[in-house]
């Protein structure tokens, strides 16, 4: 059974597939900047240039668009630490620790909006 989304719809067309990771990204990049106060779907809707209607259109209000991007966040971390994992031998421990943990700390500096919200909610 696939995890629960947050989403209102799931992105059927490619066309609505990268709307929908320009509306995540402007999320992450707003919440880098202003904090999970200032955050609000109109400035993603203008910060990622589509109508708020698109918004609304895969989430019902901001909480859920944050728990989307915490979704993304860990399928993102999975596929690195999956990839990195696979350079190991399979009795190294050691190194498998290290991936996971060297990716985790490579996430929380470069990636935007996982210093505040990485694989799920902090927020209040």
């Amino acid at each position: 059974m696939p995890p629960p989304t947050p989403l209102r719809r799931t992105p059927v067309q490619q066309r609505s597939a990268e709307r929908l990771a320009r509306i995540l990204d402007a999320c992450a990049g707003l919440l880098d900047e202003a904090g999970y106060d200032e955050l609000s779907t109109r400035a993603v809707a203008t910060r990622a240039d589509v109508p708020i209607g698109s918004v609304y259109r895969f989430f019902s209000n901001k909480r859920a668009m944050v728990d989307a991007l915490a979704q993304r966040n860990l399928e993102r971390y999975a596929e690195r630490v999956r990839e990195r994992l696979g350079a190991l031998p399979a009795d190294d421990w050691r190194g498998a620790m290290d991936a996971i943990l060297d990716e985790y700390l490579a996430m929380k500096r470069t990636a935007p909006g996982f210093s505040l919200v990485d694989f799920g909610t902090q927020i209040p």
